[in-house]
Formats: structure tokens, sequence, C-alpha cells
């Protein structure tokens, strides 16, 4: 293999592909940006086996954001790093798979709970079996349900925590990195939450406390604005243009005005030139809440909008969840 890239075919799993692709010629190639630094290693891969390839240079912000420009263009489009959301023909997933274990003698220290549920991203769940059967030896009572719309049980999206639905927990775990995940376990179950991190071996419990101080800011701040801009993503897994006609519905009843704008990219390249008082973003709502100040705090999600136009109350605040 490649000198310096062994530890990203470590993690990639190419063992179900070849089977898949024999009768092509050209592959597309779709990487989030943490991974474009190995695109040559992967390339050059792809290359000894015979194969052609072109790569997406477009962000690549999870499995509902497929390149359907450069899957026209291929024989298969190889999605790395996400499993399976939207099933797509010629559009197969690549998982990206990060090998760990859990130190249990750290959970038992830390987590004031023995009953829990277990919850991560695919990176890490798909060894939740494992995992959950190391804390049980150790006597945790550990919950590891299967969600809608993913592959692994406990396996958590930024807009989709419904293995936690009517969980039974008295705290949840969430095995991964960052805080965003666990911040909206926190707000979908209601429950004490842990972020732990196995590569670090570190873990903290998480408060939703000042993320909710923020959101109220920017709901306080739509209350005063008079026209929206309702923005829809072409993105074939972030399309919610129904959802963006009942805002736009919501509004022209309150007297307000709001106009729905489709676009493939939510940035504010595309928002800086309209002329609106505030922007609804229909789409994944990690751009309403990582880019906030890039769109100079003028942009909110769905559930906000209704709560500043008097239609749902901040007490009932979360993310847009998959149930």
């Amino acid at each position: 293999m490649v000198s310096g890239s062994s530890i990203i075919f470590d993690r990639l799993d190419f063992s179900s592909i070849f089977d898949k692709i024999s009768s092509a010629s050209i592959l597309g190639v779709q990487i989030p940006d943490g991974l474009k630094f190995y695109a040559i290693d992967i390339a050059n891969f792809l290359r000894e086996r015979g194969f052609e390839v072109i790569f997406s240079g477009k962000a690549t912000y999870g499995a509902c954001d497929i390149d359907m420009e450069l899957l026209r263009e291929v024989d298969f489009l190889l999605h790395f790093a996400h499993t399976e959301m939207v099933n797509i023909d010629r559009v197969i997933y690549v998982p990206y798979r990060i090998e760990y274990d859990v130190d249990v003698e750290l959970l038992k220290e830390n987590l004031l709970e023995r009953k829990i549920a277990l919850i991560g991203t695919a990176s890490y769940s798909w060894k939740f079996e494992k995992i959950r059967s190391a804390l049980e030896k150790e006597g945790f009572e550990v919950e590891l349900r299967e969600g809608t719309g993913v592959e692994y049980p406990g396996q958590v999206l930024g807009c989709n925590y419904s293995c936690l639905k009517n969980t039974e927990s008295k705290a949840v775990l969430f095995v991964g990195d960052g805080e965003f995940h666990p911040i909206g376990a926190s707000l979908y179950s209601r429950k004490r939450v842990y972020a732990y991190s196995p590569l670090s071996n570190e873990i903290k419990e998480v408060n939703a406390e000042e993320f909710l101080k923020r959101r109220y800011l920017a709901v306080s701040k739509a209350m005063n604005c008079e026209s929206f801009g309702i923005l829809v993503s072409t993105k074939i897994g972030q399309k919610r243009l129904e959802l963006a006609k009942e805002l736009q519905r919501i509004a022209l009843e309150r007297g307000k005005t709001a106009e729905i704008i489709l676009t493939d990219e939510i940035n504010p390249s595309v928002t800086d030139n309209f002329r609106f008082d505030a922007h609804v973003n229909t789409a994944c709502p990690r751009v309403t809440f990582d880019d906030y100040s890039r769109f100079g705090g003028k942009i909110i999600s769905p559930m906000e909008f209704k709560i500043a136009l008097g239609v749902e109350d901040f007490d009932r605040y979360s993310f847009e969840f998959s149930q």
C-alpha cells in the first residue's frame, strides 16, 4: 500500500464493492473534506485495479449529499465514509470504520447512571454490539436500539436521533467525536448525555444550556423580522420543498413576507444578494448551527421560525429530527 496512507485503507472497507463494480470502467469518487488529503492514494488504489477515476469537488456533508452531476458522467459513484440513507441506483457506499476499544473503568468512574443508551456516528456504531457486551460484563445495562433510516443499531445523524425514541435509559452515552451530536441527543431525549471519545480517552457531560442561549437570541432577533427567505436545498437527501411551502403559508397568514429560494449549496454567497431580514434553512441543521456567524446571525431553523412566529413554544425546542 502507498506509504503513509495505511490508516485510511485500514479504515475504509472496500471488501464488498469490487463484485458490484466489475463491469465499470469509470468510477466517480465522492469523499468528505477530511479525507480529500488521501485522494491521490485512493485514485492510485483504484487505478491499479483498472478503473478510471473522477473526483467530486463538492463538499460532502453526509449520506444525504450525493453528487448527482458526477453520477451522470460515470459508471458508478463511490460515496465514502457514510452509510446508505437514500437508495440510488449506481451509488455505492464505502464505510469508514474506526477501530477502537472503550475504557470501561473510566466510564464506571464518570457515569452516574448504569442504565444507559449507547449511540454514536457510523464510524463508531459499527462496533456497538461488541461494546455493549464489554459494558454489560462490567455491570452496565445497555440499551442499543435500531433507528430509522440508518444502518447500525445506535447510529445517529445530525438530523436523526430516532434510536432514542421512547428510550427507557437513565442517561445517554455518545461514543465519537465533537459536541454537535451529543447536544442533539440531549435535546431529543431530554436526558443526561455523556460524550466519550475513545481516541483521546476523554469523557464529559454535555450541557446544552449555552447552545440554547445562543438559539434563543437568534429566535428573539427573528421575532422582529418582517421578511424571510426560505432556503431549500436540491441535495437529494435534504430537499424539503413541502416544508418550505408550509413555512411560507404560516408567514403569509401572519402578515409576513416569505419567498422560497431553491439552491444546491446553502452559503452566504446565496443569501447575501437577497433583501430579506432573515433566512430559514430547511436543509441540513448543521448549516444553521455551525455556520450561524457566517450568515451574520440571520439564519434560523424551521423550528426556530415557528417559535418566532408564535406557532411553537421555545420549551419544546429541538433540532429537525427524524422520528
